[in-house]
């Protein structure tokens, strides 16, 4: 298969399956990460047991070899070397493209797949098929690295998200108050069972790919942050149903592939909300809680601006073309 706009593409042994289509094109985005992305890739032949997947790789330009590192150990995999940076859902977009799966797996590679749990979403959007009931979209259950669940499973974003959001001071001091549990759905945290979801994040989402191309994809307009969000309105929109699948489980080492917040991501993360809010929640230009939104975002932003002003510079902190897969 050929790449667009002449990107290089080391292709995959087909291993004997010509005209088979694989369950699952696992799509993952990489950046300056080779040996969290070797980790990830590790742990899919477990989490996928009963299944057969596909891998499509994407690297925005790293410069630490990642997508050597990646073809020295799985040579059967595609690798896209895109040489530049084209952000998270443009190059998921791409990676699509080069996809042949029934399902599109979007995976960062900052995660490592529990045993089954891909096997776990294939097997539940397969029987709501048969149900004709079909999912729009299923994502696991993220954890972090101590077991705990990272509460990625929730309401769509609103003013109020910054207040009662999953970092927000509020939300830290007072965990139980009623608004933070009602974002982040604290109510279903502990609970097994599936259940319909607002917005999952885009560290681990599995969605057929014919709803994906129907949708054309992630939303090209945004570079990072919120484009899951938005992604998971138009589903909404459309009829189906996001699903969060908690006994499928994956951890996620958040932003593992950064190195603290740099200007460019605060403010790519500070964009893609307004963004959000612009053509999810108020697409009229004279809504005034449109502006209204636009510059509390913008207040934020020089507040984290004016805050990494006052902290020590980590070192090897990414610069303005780094950033993260997801956060």
């Amino acid at each position: 298969m050929e790449a667009t706009d002449s990107v290089p593409v080391l292709e995959p042994s087909t291993d004997g399956r010509e005209g088979l289509v694989p369950d699952v094109s696992v799509t993952i985005v990489t950046y300056q990460c080779k040996d969290l992305v070797l980790r990830c890739l590790d742990s899919l032949n477990e989490g996928a047991r009963s299944s057969w997947i596909e891998v499509v790789i994407v690297d925005n330009g790293s410069t630490d070899g990642v997508a050597e590192a990646v073809k020295d150990r799985y040579p059967d995999l595609r690798v896209i070397a895109l040489g530049r940076n084209d952000g998270f859902g443009r190059s998921h977009n791409l990676a699509a493209s080069h996809a042949t799966g029934r399902y599109l797996f979007v995976l960062n590679p900052d995660t490592v797949v529990e045993p089954g749990s891909i096997d776990t979403l294939v097997r539940f959007a397969d029987e709501r098929e048969r149900l004709g009931q079909p999912v729009g979209m299923v994502a696991p259950r993220l954890l972090n690295s101590d077991g705990t669940d990272q509460r990625t499973a929730r309401a769509f974003p609103t003013a109020s998200a910054g207040l009662f959001g999953r970092r927000s001071p509020l939300t830290r001091v007072f965990p139980r108050n009623r608004w933070s549990r009602r974002f982040l759905v604290s109510d279903r945290t502990e609970d097994d069972e599936p259940w319909v979801v607002d917005w999952v994040s885009g560290a681990a989402m599995l969605i057929p790919r014919a709803e994906f191309d129907e949708l054309g994809g992630f939303d090209r307009d945004f570079f990072m942050h919120f484009e899951d969000a938005e992604l998971c309105h138009r589903i909404g929109a459309s009829g189906r149903e996001v699903w969060c699948v908690p006994r499928s489980q994956i951890v996620h080492a958040e932003g593992g592939c950064r190195d603290g917040w740099s200007p460019a991501q605060l403010w790519h993360f500070h964009r893609g909300a307004y963004l959000f809010a612009r053509k999810a929640r108020y697409p009229r230009l004279s809504d005034p809680r449109r502006w209204g939104i636009a510059t509390l975002l913008g207040m934020r932003l020089l507040g984290a601006l004016g805050l990494r002003l006052l902290r020590p510079t980590p070192k090897n902190t990414t610069n303005q073309e780094e950033v993260e897969p997801r956060a």
